[in-house]
């Protein structure tokens, strides 16, 4: 733990000199508490869902099931696309769909990736915590969802009008929609939010 502990104070530290702020010394302690709390629960749930025999990704072709069939002005481009691979104590599966209007492209990916669970649930905790930039060219920042069990962050490159946004379910499920030509990721939200998550909240 103590080594751990070390390793997330560095992140957290490198993460506030990257963002070009200084930030008070309570503010990193309670980040590497948060960081600490969550890797645990993190690391509970895993041991929940090996008890259960749960440790394999669902089949991509069930994960497409949860992917959006329409997306206000835009249509389908192509019918959904997706895999699944096992190997080497590794299990992930990803489903996605791609939708366009004129020269405007969008493509919504889910993915169930069993290896990272720790991962995810320690970066979204780092980006959900209020970590936000913003200039001339670009805006990045921790977006909220409603749910509870679903953390997220958005980016958005003003000039080239193109954006993304993140949302991770449970510290298990990876939701990422990239989009060109658009405003604002208000539109990318919306999508999220109309999206039929709760039966992958409860896993």
């Amino acid at each position: 733990m103590k080594i751990l502990k070390i390793l997330l104070i560095l992140l957290s530290v490198s993460l506030i000199w990257s963002c070009g702020k200084i930030r008070e010394a309570a503010n990193v302690v309670e980040t590497v508490t948060n960081l600490e709390k969550t890797t645990q629960q993190s690391s509970d749930k895993m041991k929940e869902r090996q008890a259960k025999g749960d440790t394999v990704a669902i089949p991509y072709k069930d994960l497409q099931a949860y992917l959006p069939s329409s997306v206000s002005n835009f249509e389908k481009d192509g019918e959904p696309s997706g895999e699944s691979v096992n190997a080497m104590g590794m299990s992930y599966s990803v489903a996605n769909q791609r939708f366009s209007k004129g020269d405007s492209k969008l493509n919504v990916s889910l993915m169930d990736y069993n290896a990272a669970f720790g991962v995810l649930s320690m970066a979204t905790t780092m980006l959900s915590s209020g970590y936000s930039v913003d200039n001339d060219t670009e805006h990045i920042g921790s977006v909220k969802f409603d749910q509870e069990g679903m953390k997220g962050w958005e980016d958005f490159k003003k000039k080239e009008k193109r954006g993304t946004l993140t949302a991770v379910i449970n510290d298990r499920f990876l939701i990422n929609i990239e989009a060109s030509n658009i405003e604002s990721t208000e539109s990318l939200q919306e999508i999220v939010k109309s999206m039929d998550l709760k039966k992958l909240l409860e896993m």
